[in-house]
């Protein structure tokens, strides 16, 4: 358990591991978001840079997830050291290795577009581990309080839907020559990645605020 003076006014975090939390959050989605502007940026330069910024941009989608799964986990498991540990060092590993794969210089060739989108919707959907782990252990309405298990959902079926729209090339195999333009498959996936980020930030502020209304104080049963 980690102690910390109870709080109701202070709406930002309020010591340097919730400031890490936090913290790790933001460099993910800084370092996913910024790889991806450097990548369409300068990919057109020639094949060898646009191949070294592919595989930086793949590694930052890791970085997101890996990052994204922080303040979950601190908040969901507040009062369970233990399990915070177990299940971010469980992540952290997943995210290296999809790291490490993403720099391999084969995994950026069209014929891996699959795989690739299977690797990251599966260490994006590892996170449904813990959230029923808690969820069946101390009840729905808990996890709706202290982990945010609602807004975490919508920010996964927001990830998954865009994900699965960048694999399938939904919608221009069906309208061929008619979204050269707009409304691509891969615009798409970039405006409901950030539209997931936001509604996975606002999720884990709601997660901060229970935890900052109760300070150090673990409810009866609370994980």
């Amino acid at each position: 358990m980690f102690l910390r003076p109870i709080t109701t006014t202070n709406p930002f975090p309020n010591n340097w591991q919730e400031k890490l939390v936090f913290g790790a959050f933001f460099a993910g989605a800084i370092l996913c978001l910024g790889f991806s502007w450097v990548f369409h940026t300068v990919y057109c330069h020639s094949v060898t840079v646009s191949k070294i910024f592919s595989r930086l941009d793949y590694s930052g989608i890791a970085m997101l997830i890996m990052g994204s799964f922080v303040p979950p986990l601190y908040y969901g498991f507040y009062c369970s050291r233990v399990l915070q540990i177990a299940y971010m060092s469980l992540i952290c590993s997943l995210g290296v290795t999809c790291i490490i794969v993403s720099l391999w210089s084969k995994f950026n060739r069209p014929k891996y577009r699959m795989l690739r989108t299977g690797l990251f919707l599966t260490f994006g959907c590892s996170g449904v581990v813990p959230s029923i782990h808690f969820t069946v252990a101390y009840g729905v309405s808990l996890a709706h309080r202290q982990a945010a298990v609602g807004w975490m959902a919508l920010m996964g079926v927001l990830y998954i839907a865009g994900a699965v729209m960048y694999a399938t090339r939904v919608p221009e195999r069906f309208f061929p020559g008619k979204c050269d333009i707009w409304f691509q498959s891969h615009q798409i996936f970039h405006v409901l990645v950030v539209a997931a980020a936001l509604v996975h930030l606002y999720g884990i502020c709601q997660m901060a605020y229970y935890r900052f209304d109760h300070g150090a104080v673990c409810e009866k049963g609370a994980l």
